[in-house]
């Protein structure tokens, strides 16, 4: 081979790299650090923008000449992390991601490499969540395009208390999700159908529906007894608060727990209070019947 025909060679496999490096999704594919074990899995797609989109031949005029190093360097890929954890994947050529074993709640997400050092919040997560993002990046910035669900827990979107209502835009508050019930939505407690204005806050919920971010629209909202566990009918409601508003003469009294109004009878039993010693900011657990207009008749009221 003439030293002609080996500088021809030379040049043409440095300008293969460079333009492998220059590609905007040029990135090396690694899989998760943690690859076993159960918990949520969060699969994304990166785009690029701004600084981050720039690539190696813009940046380096002389990519020709640094083509075979930067291949080699940590410039040409990008990291995702879960803060806190060792729980990490590298973006692949497509500029997708998988991160498995990922603990439930809230998140946060840091993207390194390739001009971009950002981070991004993804609350609301369930344990068996099988979560789809697409996540654009911009120097230090990251937004959240778009989220999808495919949770393995039944489609289970959302599972919690209720922490606020709105009533005017059919809106209810879980935590770090926002969930939207239209005229459509089944709510049901056990095989009773309830109203929108039948909700109270701090009960408890399970959402299924279509997300968007932290945006859940509702196709079915069922309210349960307790933590996770749907009694089948009307009965074994319970609400968990502090007494206020107390009022009336025993045995027939009544308060309230956040919204939910309280009403006590001859039947009602008392643990650890009585129905004379019950006082305002009282912390209490309540079991009982809720009626049609969403009192709950207490056939307990136990002093937490």
């Amino acid at each position: 081979m003439t030293t002609r025909d080996r500088v021809l060679l030379w040049v043409s496999c440095a300008a293969l790299a460079a333009s492998t490096i220059a590609c905007g999704n040029s990135m090396s594919a690694t899989g998760p650090s943690n690859s076993s074990g159960s918990g949520a899995i969060i699969s994304g797609r990166v785009n690029v923008s701004g600084s981050a989109a720039l690539n190696v031949a813009a940046r380096f005029p002389l990519a020709l000449s640094v083509a075979v190093p930067l291949a080699n360097s940590s410039s040409s890929t990008v990291t995702v992390t879960i803060e806190g954890t060792n729980i990490s994947s590298t973006v692949d050529g497509n500029g997708n991601f998988t991160l498995t074993n990922v603990p439930a709640g809230t998140v946060q997400l840091h993207f390194q490499g390739r001009g971009a050092d950002a981070m991004l919040t993804i609350s609301g997560i369930q344990s068996n969540d099988n979560l789809q993002i697409t996540v654009t990046l911009n120097g230090r910035s990251a937004s959240l395009d778009s989220r999808n669900s495919s949770s393995s827990n039944n489609g289970v979107l959302v599972n919690g208390r209720i922490d606020s209502i709105v009533v005017a835009t059919r809106t209810l508050r879980v935590g770090a999700d926002t969930v939207t019930a239209d005229n459509s939505t089944t709510i049901r407690h056990g095989n009773q159908t309830f109203a929108f204005t039948d909700l109270r806050v701090g009960d408890h919920i399970q959402v299924k529906g279509t997300r968007d971010g932290s945006s859940v629209r509702a196709t079915e909202i069922k309210v349960e007894t307790g933590d996770g566990e749907d009694d089948g009918d009307n009965n074994n409601s319970t609400a968990q608060g502090t007494v206020s508003g107390l009022g009336g003469t025993c045995p027939s009294v009544t308060f309230f727990i956040g919204s939910t109004k309280v009403t006590t009878s001859l039947s009602t039993q008392f643990e650890d209070v009585t129905c004379l010693t019950l006082a305002n900011s009282m912390k209490v657990e309540v079991k009982g019947t809720r009626a049609n207009d969403g009192t709950l008749m207490a056939s307990k009221v136990e002093r937490d």
